[in-house]
């Protein structure tokens, strides 16, 4: 997972896990003036935001910064193929109920800082750390210049970045439509789990009309 700082324009784009950044920074990283921030250069599982924090010459806020975020309900449901079908996670993998019921409290980065020696610690960072979180920074406020939507991704991204080429399809999964995992109990909590998303940018679960 890599932010990306294109120098020339001194716009910084922050890669949150599971809203198209992989295109996104593969994309960017092909222009001369980039400057890329993997997730991997740090050991700890914190949040893209407070990673970036540490690696960047100047304040963050010195930057134009850019960052997408996704429908929470649709989010969960690709971060759980993430770990359990991209990129396993788990000998036996838990069903999505399961996963999402499961004790999100414990496995969270305060109880297993190493991200990529921990395999449920790599779970928390793709699925447990909100994208509110990942977008926050250590002062928990979310100063983010402009916030697109995953489900405009070319569009939102050509804005963004001026960048007319076709983005890249990574870490692609075979999936059916994100409300077909969820029961009544299931769709609640995520509801919980993501307020000030859901507050900010009106997101709803739906269901499509068969």
């Amino acid at each position: 997972m890599t932010s990306v700082l294109l120098k020339d324009r001194n716009v910084l784009f922050l890669h949150v896990p599971k809203t198209g950044g992989g295109s996104i920074s593969r994309m960017l990283r092909s222009r001369r003036d980039a400057v890329a921030y993997p997730v991997r250069a740090m050991s700890k599982a914190e949040p893209c935001a407070v990673q970036l924090e540490k690696q960047l010459r100047k304040p963050r806020s010195e930057y134009q910064t850019v960052a997408f975020v996704r429908n929470p309900w649709d989010w969960t449901v690709s971060g759980y193929l993430h770990v359990t079908q991209n990129k396993p996670a788990y000998n036996k993998p838990p069903s999505f109920r399961d996963f999402v019921m499961g004790d999100w409290e414990g496995a969270t980065i305060l109880r297993y800082p190493d991200k990529f020696v921990t395999a449920i610690a790599y779970v928390a960072y793709h699925t447990q750390i909100t994208p509110w979180a990942h977008l926050s920074g250590t002062d928990r406020n979310l100063r983010i210049d402009r916030i697109c939507r995953f489900e405009n991704l070319a569009s939102d991204t050509y804005d963004a970045f001026g960048y007319t080429a076709q983005l890249p399809h990574v870490n692609r999964s075979a999936r059916r439509h994100y409300s077909e995992y969820f029961d009544d109990e299931t769709q609640a909590v995520i509801a919980a789990r993501h307020p000030q998303l859901i507050k900010q940018f009106g997101y709803r679960f739906h269901r499509p009309k068969s």
